[in-house]
């Protein structure tokens, strides 16, 4: 157990994990982030342009993330966890995720691999960034990037960094502009979406699925998982001004900012603003009763390739 937080020992540190995934797989992640069942590319493996959603690279980063969490009381003093939260997220695709061949039977093996890159203080804890690569194939090709960011409660944070490394992209954060939305996608969650990412994805923490569990962390209902909250508002963004196409997605970066609720249906309302040079800046938002929202996500921004984005 660490008495002291010791960057240099903790950047040294990986954790690498493998993981298959098919045709089935590919589609029940589709269906499990609300894609419609008449939307053929997302559903139907046999379309010319079937493909995964953006956020499908977030998938292997869970697996290898439970690696990291597994090993954090190691370098974390003080660490339980419990006290271990998602609170910001990067993911930037170099090139779309390899559609198994073979059919039903067809697999592809991705190899992932994380690496605690800062370890910062925030409020009576610290943010530990951990970077994540997904590569296929011997030689290694570079799938997705992504970096997660963990909020760890009640953890001595001396031998941290004051503030964390500006690392461009990964660390910048947006405002919200004080104009309306240009566009705003809704989508009604349900405790079967919830169940059905625990699933398409591979968390199966009983946080996001066990009312009794959820009690016990103090929390009124099971979570929905915060990967598949971002992954709608991906597919909100590609949809409003990307027409669907995928291949338009290059990156993301927001705050996960409080929960969402898929056990009492919350409603989640992505509000999007379009700025130049392909940004689209956005939340997303639960209305709970006149004048009073609840922020989900915030300070989120995507970025498409080019700035040839939908007209409004």
């Amino acid at each position: 157990m660490a008495t002291k937080i010791d960057l240099h020992a903790i950047k040294s540190r990986s954790w690498t994990t493998q993981t298959t995934h098919t045709l089935q797989q590919m589609i029940s992640y589709n269906l499990a982030l609300g894609a419609s069942g008449t939307c053929l590319p997302l559903v139907f493996e046999s379309s010319p342009s079937f493909h995964a959603l953006p956020t499908f690279g977030t998938v292997p980063t869970i697996a290898v993330m439970g690696k990291v969490h597994a090993a954090m009381g190691d370098f974390l003093p003080g660490f339980k966890g419990h006290n271990h939260v998602h609170g910001e997220h990067f993911l930037k695709l170099i090139r779309p995720y390899p559609v198994p061949k073979g059919g039903a039977e067809g697999k592809v093996t991705l190899t992932t691999t994380a690496r605690v890159v800062d370890v910062g203080k925030r409020g009576n804890g610290v943010l530990v960034c951990v970077e994540i690569l997904t590569t296929c194939g011997e030689s290694g090709v570079l799938i997705c990037e992504n970096e997660w960011s963990g909020f760890v409660m009640h953890v001595p944070s001396d031998g941290a960094n004051t503030g964390l490394m500006d690392r461009g992209p990964r660390t910048r954060l947006y405002n919200t502009p004080s104009r309306k939305p240009d566009r705003v996608l809704s989508h009604r969650t349900s405790p079967e979406q919830a169940a059905l990412y625990r699933a398409a994805s591979g968390d199966l923490n009983p946080l996001h699925i066990d009312p009794d569990t959820a009690k016990t962390a103090g929390f009124p209902a099971p979570l929905l998982t915060g990967t598949c909250t971002l992954g709608i508002g991906v597919r909100h963004v590609v949809e409003a001004f990307a027409g669907g196409n995928a291949d338009r997605f290059s990156s993301v970066k927001c705050r996960l900012s409080k929960p969402v609720f898929a056990a009492l249906r919350d409603e989640l309302f992505t509000e999007m603003w379009k700025e130049e040079g392909g940004k689209i800046l956005f939340r997303i938002v639960v209305k709970e009763e006149p004048g009073k929202e609840r922020v989900v996500i915030s300070q989120g921004c995507i970025l498409l390739h080019d700035d040839q984005v939908s007209k409004l």
